[in-house]
């Protein structure tokens, strides 16, 4: 190797080593400067907006600047996507503001995210033309807020069935990231429904990530169909700083269902009446037909059972059958009216083959007085009324019979 060639690779040698140098030092030569993230907290499912300038920290121009925007999931859509032509910026210089928006989903979970802003320069150096790049992380908090659904347990187990009232579980799930503190749920109205319990309104003081709470509520089903309840939630999130408020449509399933009505057939007992027949009609006025249908008898003093139950095979919506029973009446009874409830036991169409149904009637039995007493009072009654007769006649006769006076004149 002659001196020619070894002088040419030194100097190669010290051109490469210049430009390594160089490119080492202009990495990262520009720095954001009054960086901003609003709003504060960052809430998932709403927007974030970061603000910054650039400082050119190098002693050198830079040209041809450019930024790009990036972030991991699911931090992944950018406004502007694309890069941001920033020009020329000279040394010492700081530029105008960048803002960048970013979509924060709303099933991020709570925690600290990065984005990555990325720089491009070229500077022109003594060696040549030099690219230049800095690499500009900013990271800020995301607060993920609960969400508070509320459902009724009937309308996806046991439904309601029409005309029937009913015991519901309210449940209030809590769906969304972070604990919901102070959860309030109000009943503001109810359709096809009438609300029975006393309190529509109740309070949850926590519900954490992914639990529930219940609140049973007392309700009558009108109809099989559009049965809602409307309902207001406030809830705050675990560091009581976000307050939310919703209104919701609960929806509930309600089924057909046999109901019934009672009336009164013929007259009633007697006081001390023994083993005789009382008599009453039952109607379905209900949605849906009633099969083996059993019917007890519950009475109160003077008033016992002898045989207190009753059977019908079916009984069609809109459809009725005579059940009779066989009572006794205590004879220290007095006349009235005494109440009884009749309780029937049925099954439906659409059931379950072994579910069973319920419900009960009040009505009463009226009770006359006994027929022996009613004649004996009568009896007394004549007699008296002919004592005072053949009285009032004797008193008479005496007074006719009596000598009349005379008196001799002087």
């Amino acid at each position: 190797m002659n001196a020619k060639t070894i002088l040419l690779a030194l100097s190669a040698l010290v051109l490469l080593s210049s430009m390594v140098g160089a490119q080492a030092t202009f990495d990262n030569s520009l720095s954001p400067v009054n960086v901003t993230v609003s709003p504060n907290p960052v809430v998932a499912g709403g927007n974030v907006t970061i603000r910054f300038q650039l400082y050119n920290g190098y002693s050198e121009w830079l040209y041809d600047t450019t930024m790009f925007a990036s972030s991991t999931y699911p931090l992944v859509n950018a406004s502007p996507t694309s890069s941001t032509e920033v020009g020329t910026i000279n040394p010492s210089e700081t530029t105008g503001y960048y803002n960048y928006t970013f979509s924060v989903p709303n099933t991020i979970s709570s925690g600290t995210y990065m984005v990555t802003f990325t720089t491009t320069s070229f500077i022109y150096a003594a060696s040549g033309t030099e690219v230049a790049q800095s690499v500009i992380p900013i990271s800020f908090y995301v607060q993920n807020k609960p969400a508070i659904k509320v459902v009724a347990s009937s309308s996806e187990a046991t439904p309601l069935y029409a005309g029937h009232n009913q015991t519901i579980d309210l449940l209030v799930e809590n769906t969304g990231y972070g604990a919901a503190k102070n959860v309030t749920i109000t009943i503001s109205r109810a359709t096809g429904l009438n609300i029975l319990s006393s309190v529509r309104s109740f309070y949850v003081q926590n519900i954490t990530e992914g639990s529930t709470a219940s609140e049973p509520l007392l309700v009558g089903a009108q109809n099989v169909n559009n049965t809602s309840l409307l309902v207001n939630v406030t809830y705050y999130s675990s560091n009581l700083k976000q307050h939310f408020s919703t209104s919701q449509w609960v929806n509930l399933s309600v089924a057909p269902a046999a109901q019934f009505t009672i009336s009164s057939l013929g007259s009633g007992p007697a006081v001390g009446a023994t083993d005789v027949p009382i008599s009453f009609r039952i109607t379905n006025t209900g949605t849906s037909a009633a099969s083996q249908v059993q019917v007890s008898l519950e009475s109160s003093y003077p008033i016992t059972p002898v045989s207190g139950t009753a059977y019908i095979a079916n009984i069609s919506a809109g459809g009725s059958a005579n059940i009779t029973y066989m009572i006794s009446v205590d004879n220290s009874g007095v006349p009235g009216n005494y109440p009884v409830m009749l309780t029937e036991q049925w099954k439906q169409p659409n059931g379950a083959t072994n579910q069973q149904y319920s419900g009960s009637n009040n009505y009463y039995v009226p009770v006359a007085s006994s027929s022996g007493t009613g004649g004996l009072e009568e009896d007394v009654v004549i007699i008296v009324v002919i004592v005072a007769v053949v009285a009032i006649v004797m008193r008479r006769r005496m007074a006719g019979s009596k000598p009349k006076s005379t008196e001799k004149k002087k």
